[in-house]
């Protein structure tokens, strides 16, 4: 028990506030090392709550993907507190009976510019 407790504890823990400041510089170096890449994506309030809200939901991975026009997205998908992704969901149906959902697989981000560092 004890190390599932730590190991939840480490992967929520993932990430540091780091200042507007340090955020501003290591998003302009990107942007001047690659313009062609020069935007960021918004990802919905919603969309993450429902993601974390899955069990043992203990953060978020972020990737880039394609749609099928091959524009650039991101895409959210929960990790557990053994740093897998969650794919699939157990939950109880209407029923009183176990069933396994799909996991939340988040998209449909919007692009933005609005840093204001260009």
């Amino acid at each position: 028990m004890q190390n599932v407790l730590t190991q939840q504890n480490q992967v929520a823990a993932i990430g540091q506030h780091i200042g507007f400041e340090a955020g501003e510089e290591m998003v302009k170096a990107f942007f001047d090392k690659f313009p062609d890449q020069a935007y960021g994506n918004i990802m919905g309030r919603e969309i993450i709550e429902k993601i974390l809200a899955q069990p043992d939901c203990q953060g978020i991975l972020i990737t880039p993907g394609l749609d099928a026009e091959g524009k650039r997205h991101v895409v959210l998908a929960g990790v557990d507190s053994n740093g897998k992704g969650i794919l699939q969901v157990t939950c109880v149906d209407s029923k009183g009976e176990l069933s396994t959902e799909e996991g939340i697989i988040g998209d449909r981000d919007q692009e933005t510019l609005d840093w204001g560092i260009r």
